[in-house]
């Protein structure tokens, strides 16, 4: 009895297939408050917010009130996210946030004015 049990220790601990313990993932969720320059130059500060869990966030980023962004996407890592918001003229703000080495939260953004289709497939 204890070699079998012996055995299945074995298997679970160097079982390369075997479940690894996760990262904490960061969290989106919640209303961020931001400060920056558009890209003319001119100061710009307001909110994003975003709902949702992974694999369906939601939100908007609001900085003024004829200034709202829909976010389409939103992802995620150990460390920061990468948040993507549909600008009005057909282009994508790209916002990523992340934590530091020294654990603040920093931040940079940038809009992708042109987006070019493009189709993908996935290899078996």
């Amino acid at each position: 009895m204890k070699a079998v049990l012996f055995a299945a220790l074995l298997v679970l601990t160097f079982d390369p297939g075997a479940a690894q313990p996760r990262a904490a993932t960061f969290d989106p969720v919640g209303t961020w408050t931001y400060s920056t320059r558009d890209d003319a130059g001119a100061a710009v500060s307001g909110t994003m917010e975003i709902a949702g869990k992974p694999g369906a966030y939601t939100g908007t980023l609001v900085s003024g009130p004829d200034r709202r962004l829909e976010i389409s996407d939103v992802l995620t890592s150990p460390s920061g996210m990468v948040v993507l918001a549909n600008l009005p003229d057909g282009g994508v703000a790209v916002i990523k946030v992340w934590k530091g080495t020294d654990g603040k939260l920093q931040a940079g953004w940038g809009a992708v004015r042109t987006v070019i289709p493009a189709t993908v497939e996935k290899s078996k």
